[in-house]
């Protein structure tokens, strides 16, 4: 959940700066201090759902504009491979 706090902060940030807005000036608009913007921008606290409401209003973006890195997939790892396989190539490599 803390990964998703942080990506939704990011996302905030984002959309702030692509309107030319300061933290200053924004949280003024939002009633908050600029110490919780910056608190939600970095990931330390959650947005909450009247804050987020008030971002959507006054940094004209769709709600989903807040969540769109949450669904990106992680890279996939590539598989472990156990001792058996190790020993099966080695054997395989001897062969030949």
């Amino acid at each position: 959940m803390q990964e998703e706090i942080k990506l939704i902060g990011r996302r905030i940030r984002l959309l702030r700066t692509a309107k030319n807005l300061t933290q200053t000036g924004l949280a003024k608009e939002m009633g908050i201090s600029q110490t919780h913007l910056c608190n939600i921008e970095c990931g330390r606290v959650p947005v909450t759902l009247p804050n987020l409401l008030k971002l959507h209003k006054l940094l004209a973006c769709d709600m989903a504009s807040f969540f769109v890195d949450l669904d990106a997939q992680p890279e996939p790892k590539e598989k472990d491979i156990s001792l058996d396989e190790v020993l099966q190539i080695v054997k395989l490599l001897k062969q030949n």
